[in-house]
């Protein structure tokens, strides 16, 4: 066994792979330091069960909720195993299971699971623990009856009546997976809408899905308490409580907390929050040199897709410091596998009115349900494409789809934002009829139809508003959607 390696990966999921192979690919000795499971959450608990849960759901449905259950942890074990005898086996790479810390300058100290420590060192370490889902406690919820994305997948049936307290991203997949395996599902959250941190159209759409559906949305609600007798659960909305009954489990997706204790982290010096994670720049680099950290450890990844990118980015800076490295981290963009899908790219709203006066803003909506033939041909009920962009210039600045497949449409629009292509450049490509990405088409059209019917205008807006201060409250003054 060899304790000296040219770099230290402290953390098997998705961004820590990404370093580790990418580096022994490249000749450079790297050892991996896991605590658990190889895959990290993606795996285990995170992308690889949800999705196949979500498939199984689909191709099953009620008639057979064992099946598809039992089929989701027989996938995501025979993955973990495939994963971790490649990664075991890849050259230049050494598996290593244990609790890492940081001890000194290029030093990690490992406990290890049979007990003892081992002491390695490197020149490079990248810290990429990842997190863990935030819980919170229900007076009289009994633990066997609480579920987290950690433990959801690991019992054997369907719940006759599931509680799911959050109306996030994983809340949103799992009720429209479990009420399709044919469990009663409620949602309960203390925001004003599901999905609040998207627009207000997003939660509208997938809102009347759920209640079109049958599950039961309650907002602006907590849960008060837990009746293990009654097998009922006691929600609280306005001073109100109501009766949730039969039901058999309550899942906890109420967001994430990173996994920064134990690291060592104060005694190596890195400058961290426990709100914001480890401060990085765009490279990964903290604040102590050779130490580097991705995924959901930092303050801009909350993605498996995001933590590869960024750990793509820390092989360059490791492997080819002599390479620029000035480019920002790019804005990643967002899936949620619900029903219908959600898809965003591009700066948040936040940013959006933080940068630009709302005046230089052009939001163009497109029905996909009323203005595709392929929203006709499927009966489409909920689906729409979104995008704010600069008047006259065209640059998109931020772009949200609802509907079917939309996480295989948002990569057009990644690509476009990334490399600066405008909307006069999507208006030039040529889409399969009949398609939903045809709406991306009416998206460009709407634009250029509005830009050159009335260009002066537009030429004197942009002239105007361009180097102008955004209002004060630029929501106030958000431009109205033109429909293509």
């Amino acid at each position: 066994m060899r304790d000296s390696f040219h770099t230290i990966v402290i953390g098997a999921g998705s961004g820590g792979l990404t370093v580790a192979v990418g580096l022994a690919n490249l000749g450079k000795p790297v050892a991996v330091i896991e605590a658990l499971h190889v895959g990290g959450d993606c795996t285990n608990v995170g992308c690889v069960p949800s999705k196949t849960l979500i498939h199984q759901a689909e191709e099953r449905g009620a008639h057979d909720p064992i099946g598809a259950l039992a089929e989701v942890r027989r996938k995501r074990d025979a993955l973990r195993e495939k994963e971790t005898h490649e990664f075991g086996e890849l050259k230049n790479l050494s598996l290593i299971f244990g609790r890492a810390r940081l001890a000194g300058s290029g030093r990690v100290v490992v406990a290890l699971p049979e007990g003892g420590e081992r002491t390695l060192s490197a020149a490079h370490i990248v810290i990429a623990t990842g997190a863990r889902p935030r819980v919170i406690p229900i007076a009289g919820l009994p633990a066997d009856r609480t579920l987290t994305n950690e433990s959801v997948f690991e019992i054997a049936a369907a719940p006759r009546h599931l509680a799911i307290i959050g109306g996030g991203v994983i809340g949103m997949e799992l009720a429209f997976a479990f009420r399709k395996l044919g469990s009663q599902v409620s949602v309960i959250t203390t925001a004003p809408r599901v999905m609040d941190r998207f627009l207000p159209e997003v939660s509208a759409a997938l809102d009347a899905s759920l209640r079109a559906k049958g599950v039961a949305v309650y907002a602006e609600a907590s849960a008060h308490s837990y009746d293990e007798a009654r097998a009922t659960l006691c929600v609280e909305r306005a001073g109100q409580l109501t009766a949730l009954e039969g039901v058999d489990y309550v899942l906890i997706a109420v967001g994430r907390e990173r996994n920064l204790e134990g690291l060592g982290l104060e005694t190596a010096g890195v400058r961290f929050s426990p709100r914001e994670g480890i401060a990085t720049d765009s490279y990964g680099r903290t604040s102590v040199p050779g130490i580097y950290a991705i995924g959901d450890v930092t303050a801009t990844s909350a993605f498996t897709h995001s933590a590869n990118a960024q750990g793509r980015r820390v092989v360059q800076r490791i492997a080819f410091p002599w390479l620029p490295a000035r480019a920002p981290e790019p804005f990643y963009p967002s899936a949620t596998f619900s029903d219908p899908e959600v898809a965003t790219a591009g700066m948040r709203q936040q940013q959006i009115a933080e940068r630009f006066h709302p005046k230089l803003l052009r939001r163009i909506r497109v029905d996909l349900v009323t203005q595709t033939d392929r929203g006709y041909t499927d009966d489409l009920r909920q689906g729409f494409i979104m995008v704010d962009a600069l008047r006259l210039t065209g640059q998109i600045l931020s772009v949200t789809i609802v509907g079917p497949r939309a996480s295989e449409m948002i990569p057009l629009f990644t690509l476009a934002i990334q490399e600066g292509l405008s909307l006069y450049k999507l208006y030039r490509v040529v889409y399969p009829y009949p398609t939903f990405s045809s709406g991306i088409q009416k998206v460009a059209d709407a634009f250029l139809r509005a830009t050159l019917t009335g260009l002066r205008g537009e030429l004197f807006a942009y002239l105007r508003y361009r180097w102008a201060r955004p209002a004060p409250d630029a929501s106030a003054s958000w431009p109205t959607p033109s429909r293509g």
